[in-house]
């Protein structure tokens, strides 16, 4: 039993893998060709929107991502009340992200703008329905989210191709993600029936809302501030500069750059289950918290590497002459790659010891490093003092996060995931 439960986890680690690596190529292939059709300034009110979205969506999100795992794996009984009441608490939030968003671009952007964001906004209703996801998850079948987004994607990129194709307006470029959404939706309805369960078993309970909110202030608190940071310089940008044209350059840069972001995000999401069901063994938690940190960091570095070297070519060859300051923002800010990675592993570890006040901590350090970092580069720097101030950021909280808490057992972690055997201690388990 216990051996086919690791060889669940690495499966499900490979099939979220395949599902973040086809996101990652639909948005290289056929993203890059919408960057290149739309043109910097229309692509700027893309990223804009889907900023000021970021920003909101914590209203929608909650923060109950990896709680909702965490509750159904330790409370399987209440299974279909923490699903429902979750379902009803994001469904309620996505409604106030749409009416927020529809309303600052009203009062603050042309009405043609205003459509955009609307649509924009309509995916966060549908992504509600994510929380069977969370189920998956508890019970390790991430090859049922990978079918789903695989065929998402598809059917999203030909319909892109198409549009492209068509020379599509830009409002029908913002349809498509509402409508990327709604299918991704349907499709994790159609496998959750298909487990012989049904979104009629769930249950809305007030009581489970107020424990699920308690529980996840923090986690709220924390995401909130870094959807800011991590989008205040795509808003300031557009408040400072007043230049669309750069806004789309920039977020260009970024886009390549953040590319590879999936990979921390999707082994983290696969391991996690095991990581919590390791807790009455801490020197087995330890052994593979380390590994984990070191798959992270090494990954980060070999990324890192690979960008400062061929970075202008690869931009040059996906944007042509188009987005000329594109590259210089990806080569800055592809250097947070080692933060971002061991941040997701480390925030990971922090909720599996309901610590997740140290999350907020290194959270509000970020947030006031870029925020203030911005104010001062943006004006002087352009679009590239926006990119260093979050760099900057990004390895103050580094610090934090080995220092802030428990600090001998954490530098002592650091230093055994320098060492690059631990890969191969990896690999000699993932064989097993």
């Amino acid at each position: 039993m216990a051996e086919e439960q690791k060889n669940n986890y690495v499966g499900n680690s490979i099939w979220i893998l395949i599902e973040k690596a086809s996101r990652i190529i639909s948005g290289i292939l056929v993203g890059i060709l919408v960057v290149r059709y739309l043109g910097a300034e229309q692509f700027g009110i893309i990223s804009l929107g889907l900023s000021i979205i970021a920003v909101l969506t914590i209203i929608s999100t909650l923060g109950l991502d990896s709680l909702v795992v965490r509750e159904i794996l330790t409370r399987k009984p209440d299974e279909n009340k923490i699903l429902g009441t979750a379902f009803s608490l994001r469904l309620a939030g996505s409604l106030a992200v749409v009416l927020l968003t529809t309303t600052w671009a009203y009062y603050n952007k042309p009405i043609e703008t205003t459509y955009i964001f609307f649509l924009l906004s309509i995916s966060i209703v549908f992504q509600s329905f994510t929380v069977i996801d969370f189920y998956f998850q508890s019970q390790v079948k991430g090859k049922l989210t990978a079918i789903n987004q695989v065929i998402t994607l598809t059917i999203s990129a030909f319909t892109k191709l198409a549009l492209i194709y068509f020379e599509a307006g830009l409002i029908w470029f913002a349809c498509m993600a509402a409508l990327e959404a709604a299918l991704s939706a349907l499709i994790q309805i159609y496998f959750y029936y298909a487990q012989d369960k049904g979104l009629s078993q769930w249950k809305f309970s007030s009581i489970e809302a107020v424990y699920l909110l308690k529980m996840a202030i923090p986690l709220i608190v924390s995401t909130a501030i870094q959807m800011l940071y991590l989008n205040a310089d795509t808003l300031l940008i557009d408040k400072i500069l007043n230049d669309m044209g750069l806004v789309g350059q920039y977020s260009a840069g970024l886009r390549i750059s953040q590319a590879s972001y999936f990979i921390p995000v999707a082994i983290c999401a696969a391991v996690f289950p095991g990581i919590v069901n390791n807790r009455n063994n801490r020197a087995l938690q330890i052994t593979r918290l380390t590994q984990l940190y070191s798959l992270m960091l090494w990954l980060a570095i070999i990324i890192i590497i690979g960008a400062l070297l061929l970075g202008n070519n690869v931009l040059s060859f996906l944007y042509g002459d188009k987005f000329p300051a594109s590259a210089f923002i990806f080569k800055i800010h592809v250097l947070g790659s080692i933060p971002v990675f061991w941040g997701t592993a480390w925030a990971m570890w922090m909720l599996a010891e309901q610590k997740q006040k140290y999350v907020v901590t290194m959270q509000i350090m970020i947030a006031l490093t870029v925020l203030l970092l911005d104010f001062y580069l943006i004006p002087k720097l352009g679009i590239s003092g926006a990119a260093t101030s979050l760099i900057i950021g990004l390895y103050v909280a580094f610090g934090y996060m080995i220092l802030g808490y428990n600090p001998k057992e954490n530098i002592l972690i650091f230093k055994k995931a320098l060492n690059p055997k631990n890969l191969l201690d990896i690999l000699n388990y993932s064989r097993k």
